[in-house]
């Protein structure tokens, strides 16, 4: 007998879900808590399903929650159940095996062939407990590198660093992230007009050399967070980029900020080997499991 239930979503959950995953996840990498807004919006929506959404409750007080979702899309004939990591306060272990098994239970009378869930080294012990659920590991998805700033003896001239123009750049680097990073047109033009609507950013750039960018990079600084982010580095020689580099740094110590930090996705992903060799070293990393049902 447990003293533990558990709930569908139901209009009113909002405001609690918030703050416990605001509460779990304050020290996790790659995962944010949703604000109320933006969940109010989604859940309202037409095709919301209360039943991917989980919650558990001590008596009257909720102390964690879990969200599922069905792709719509199936891959190789088989529908796709993704689940969330569950959002537990301190002191409810319990509740996390709870949550999982009911959330399991609802994606396989959903049709889920499959069960997809992602975790990362500092997800607390949600590593372990796929691994423990039998999930296999089918490939990393992300890698939050770094380094610091005041290690680099960098001291080359940036005068031929440009600051970003998209009627003069915008195109030609759409190929490049093409070429390089395997994105479609779309997913590219896509990525520049996040970053020209992103807030935070310190300065993008690019380097020419015979009229071509042989050079390129952004900074960017996350709120109440003690690091520069860096955005992929396209660089044709090793010249260029530690001119680049040397851009970045000076941005760095302008902002009195020692933490130089990258984050590798998508295409990014295989492109470790390059950031490692430009001094960064993994700090985190993020994995996809499956598990067939």
């Amino acid at each position: 007998m447990t003293d533990y239930e558990l709930k569908h979503y139901q209009e009113g959950f909002i405001e609690n879900q918030v703050k416990i995953g605001t509460e779990v996840c304050k020290g996790w990498q790659l995962f944010g808590q949703t604000n109320a807004e933006r969940l109010k919006e989604v859940y309202s929506q037409p095709e919301f399903d209360p039943e991917t959404r989980l919650y558990c409750f001590k008596g009257e007080e909720m102390v964690g929650f879990l969200t599922t979702s069905i792709l719509p899309e199936k891959v190789e004939d088989k529908t796709i159940g993704n689940l969330s990591p569950p959002m537990v306060l301190e002191g409810h272990d319990e509740a996390k095996d709870l949550l999982i098994t009911k959330a399991v239970e609802t994606l396989k009378a959903k049709g889920a062939n499959i069960l997809r869930t992602y975790a990362n080294d500092t997800w607390g012990e949600y590593q372990e407990i796929a691994e423990r659920l039998q999930f296999k590991h089918i490939r990393d998805t992300a890698y939050i590198v770094g380094q610091n700033v005041k290690s680099l003896e960098i001291k080359e001239d940036t005068t031929a660093v440009l600051s970003y123009d998209k009627e003069r750049d915008l195109d030609e680097l759409v190929g490049i992230f093409i070429k390089e990073l395997g994105m479609t047109e779309e997913q590219a033009r896509q990525n520049f007009d996040v970053i020209e609507k992103s807030e935070g950013i310190l300065g993008h750039y690019v380097i020419r050399d015979d009229e071509k960018i042989v050079a390129r990079t952004y900074a960017a600084k996350t709120a109440d967070l003690p690091e520069v982010y860096v955005g992929y580095i396209h660089a044709t020689e090793e010249k260029y980029r530690l001119q680049l580099i040397a851009k970045i740094v000076d941005l760095c110590k302008e902002q009195e900020i020692d933490e130089l930090r990258a984050l590798l996705f998508g295409g990014m992903v295989a492109k470790l080997d390059e950031y490692e060799k430009m001094g960064f070293a993994k700090i985190s990393s993020s994995s996809m499991y499956e598990k067939e049902i």
